[in-house]
């Protein structure tokens, strides 16, 4: 069965609740205040009967202009609209507001209704209709059928209603796909013995009892307990039926007008939206930069700043790029339709159709932004989805997000990227990522230059270490770890990188170093072994050597390697004579509870100098802490197995080694 909303709008007391009783036989004025004052003040629902193939439900929104709110909030979403005029006083105010939000939320087809014709006389009748095409000229509404009745009198009522069923079997089908469920929540209320209950009109998708669900923007996990549809009781809901959702999980005091149940992790709340906005025709408002303003969308009202991505400033009637920019996160998605009304005085003059719901923040009069939202606005499906790709390859976005941003299934969406992909557009990151062909050479371009500058500076070290190599990565293109780890998989995977247990180097780059290179470093490890604990400066040891750069970047790879640790700025040691003080420390530690400089040089039968250095580096790396002139454990100390001492150094060696066969040479 097809689902078709109506809806109604029109001038304050010009008959549109009188007009659907006579066509429903219902009184959508529920509210005590509506009756007592005789004016429509929230939404009104009735059904009307269009056969066994078709469930039409109407929609009675306000008129008065103080109700605008609560009339936003019902006629977005609705299939075909009746524009009602009464003939006693022709086009109104609200009328003209009416019709200008009808053009800006899209809407296709509708039906004007002359009400009252039982108080107007033929000339008034000829002026409020000439009057009425003057109004609707150029838009949706020009050539649209007319209809004069009374509800009063009930003529030609009946015609009007053979008219609606005949229209409404025009009127496009929605999705129905459950994935795309999406309720903007009008009405929220508690029924004893059942609980919460909202209601909405069911925009697209669809949805049944037992399924859970997500409230928006608070991110708040709910399930349908049941289902009713103009007060009947059902198994499911589908897009175009009024509905109401009886749901577990929430209180009413949790949520309200305005929110929004969809699919969990189906929407992305956001602060920012790029839209394409007009002003209405009639308008005495001009839209400037950075102007304050209110914006009502589906039943939802927000504040926000909009930023013209273009010029200055747009006039009556005129249209431009526009980043909405959100005081609280609002939940979206593309092609939603929305109205803008001025911050203070609060009233309507503008609306547009969101084209990129969860934005990044742009800067004015950018001409890839501008020709990024033109492709949003008027390219195809594919050349969207390579723009969605294009614009958020910096986050690798899998196939979920590009169909939440795209407002299609992950079906279709997932056909747009093989096409892409099959057209080398794109290319597939690990198992559910995608970036552009563009974004993916800028960062094999970067990878190269950034290992070949490396390895040129860098005659010792054969490989940069992984966790630079990310972090320069993440740094330069404004990366999460997530993403970093991504893009060096898939460089190494391309044959780009290599990345071995040294680190990360150039594809094909051989990891052993010359001859040259591991005579050095042999000279350089037996120099500090024979030394021992009574170490030389690093400027001592470099002046020993010829080529004192080469030298130097020697002696950073063993430390980085772990051959060598830094005691200092000035001063490196031997791995195992670090350990062998630290095994002397721990021994002093444990039998006595501290040690001072004196009691540590006698152990280690060295000079105060070194006795006092090697303190010094112990409290740096936080083993220790100094409190007159006494060195208490602070943290626990790091062991070796099996410790040797300095002298197993002095000839040059290891423990079942020769200096020459060492495995550190």
């Amino acid at each position: 069965m097809r689902n078709v909303i109506i809806g109604t709008a029109g001038h304050v007391d010009h008959g549109k609740t009188c007009l659907i009783r006579a066509l429903t036989g219902t009184d959508t004025d529920r509210l005590a205040e509506e009756k007592k004052r005789g004016i429509t003040i929230d939404l009104g629902f009735a059904s009307l009967d269009g056969g066994d193939d078709i469930n039409i439900g109407i929609i009675d929104v306000p008129g008065h202009e103080k109700f605008i709110r609560n009339m936003l909030a019902g006629i977005g979403g609705i299939d075909l609209v009746l524009l009602i005029i009464a003939l006693d006083e022709g086009v109104m105010p609200q009328t003209r507001e009416h019709f200008e939000i009808l053009k800006m939320l899209g809407i296709r087809q509708g039906i004007i209704v002359f009400t009252k014709m039982d108080l107007a006389d033929e000339e008034m009748t000829g002026i409020v209709r000439e009057e009425t095409e003057e109004l609707v000229r150029g838009s949706f509404l020009e050539g649209a059928p007319q209809v004069c009745v009374s509800a009063y009198t009930g003529e030609n009522i009946e015609e009007l209603r053979t008219l609606i069923l005949k229209m409404v079997r025009g009127t496009g089908s929605r999705r129905t796909d459950p994935e795309l469920f999406r309720l903007p929540v009008d009405r929220v209320f508690t029924v004893k013995g059942f609980g919460t209950v909202v209601t909405g009109t069911l925009t697209e998708g669809s949805c049944a009892a037992g399924d859970e669900l997500m409230l928006y923007p608070q991110e708040k996990r709910v399930r349908v307990r049941g289902i009713q549809n103009h007060n009947r009781a059902e198994e499911r809901a589908e897009a175009g039926q009024r509905t109401a959702l009886n749901l577990a999980g929430v209180e009413k005091d949790e949520t309200e007008r305005g929110a929004v149940l969809a699919r969990p992790d189906s929407l992305i709340p956001s602060y920012m939206a790029d839209a394409r906005v007009r002003l209405f025709d009639g308008t005495g408002r001009r839209l400037k930069n950075n102007s304050r303003v209110h914006i009502s969308f589906g039943s939802s009202r927000a504040v926000c700043k909009a930023v013209l991505l273009e010029g200055d400033g747009i006039g009556p009637g005129e249209e431009a790029y526009v980043q909405l920019r959100f005081e609280e996160p609002v939940v979206m998605r593309k092609g939603d339709r929305f109205i803008l009304l001025f911050y203070s005085p609060v009233e309507t003059f503008a609306g547009g159709v969101i084209l990129e719901a969860a934005a990044v923040k742009h800067r004015r009069n950018q001409k890839k932004v501008i020709e990024g939202l033109k492709i949003r606005e008027e390219g195809s499906a594919a050349a969207c989805a390579e723009q969605e790709v294009r614009e958020f390859s910096a986050g690798i976005p899998g196939l979920r997000e590009l169909a939440i941003r795209l407002n299609e299934t992950e079906e279709q969406t997932g056909r747009l990227l093989e096409q892409l992909r099959e057209k080398k557009k794109i290319i597939a990151i690990g198992d559910t990522g995608w970036v552009h062909q563009e974004y993916w050479k800028v960062i094999a371009r970067w990878a190269e230059k950034t290992l070949k500058d490396f390895h040129s500076r860098n005659i010792v070290m054969t490989a940069m270490e992984q966790a630079e190599f990310l972090e320069r990565l993440g740094r330069e293109f404004h990366l999460e770890a997530r993403v970093q780890n991504l893009l060096a998989r898939e460089l190494k995977k391309r044959k780009i990188i290599q990345i071995t247990e040294s680190g990360v180097a150039l594809y094909g780059r051989d990891e052993d170093p010359d001859a040259g290179l591991r005579e050095l470093q042999r000279q350089i490890l037996l120099a500090y072994r024979e030394a021992g604990i009574a170490i030389p400066s690093n400027k001592e040891l470099l002046s020993r050597f010829a080529e004192r750069k080469t030298a130097r970047q020697v002696m950073t790879d063993l430390n980085r390697k772990g051959y060598l640790v830094k005691v200092d700025a000035d001063h490196y040691i031997d791995e195992k004579s670090w350990h062998y003080l630290l095994q002397v420390l721990q021994k002093k530690l444990s039998e006595d509870g501290c040690i001072t400089l004196a009691e540590y040089r006698d152990l280690l039968k060295t000079s105060r100098k070194y006795s006092q250095m090697y303190l010094e580096a112990f409290d740096a790396r936080k083993y220790t802490k100094l409190e007159a002139d006494v060195h208490y454990p602070l943290r626990p100390i790091p062991g070796r197995s099996p410790a040797q001492s300095p002298s197993e150094y002095a000839s040059g060696g290891c423990q079942g080694c020769t200096g020459e066969d060492c495995q550190q040479s």
